[in-house]
């Protein structure tokens, strides 16, 4: 399986064996981390399909999950939300 933009373990995880779960079986099977670094175009070896319902829900609709940000939105999560603002300052109560 080849990572898409944006994809993490997970998301091929998901799309590729059904279930979110399967990450761990990637990762172990590919010597990676759950939480490394994924790369566009990065091989991975499969483990195969543990929930069949899933992996054809996503196959069927041609869903290609990838829930990670770019530097760009990331900074922008960053730069705003309630732990950001003040009372009264950016953060007005009507």
């Amino acid at each position: 399986m080849k990572i898409l933009a944006g994809q993490s373990l997970l998301d091929a995880a998901v799309q590729h064996c059904g279930t979110a779960e399967a990450a761990f079986d990637l990762a172990f099977e590919n010597d990676k981390s759950i939480t490394d670094e994924r790369f566009v175009g990065e091989e991975l070896l499969e483990t195969g399909i543990i929930n069949r319902d899933n992996f054809d829900y996503y196959a069927r609709r041609n869903l290609q999950p990838a829930t990670g940000l770019t530097d760009l939105q990331f900074s922008g999560v960053l730069d705003g939300g309630i732990d950001f603002m003040g009372i009264e300052i950016d953060f007005i109560v009507s």
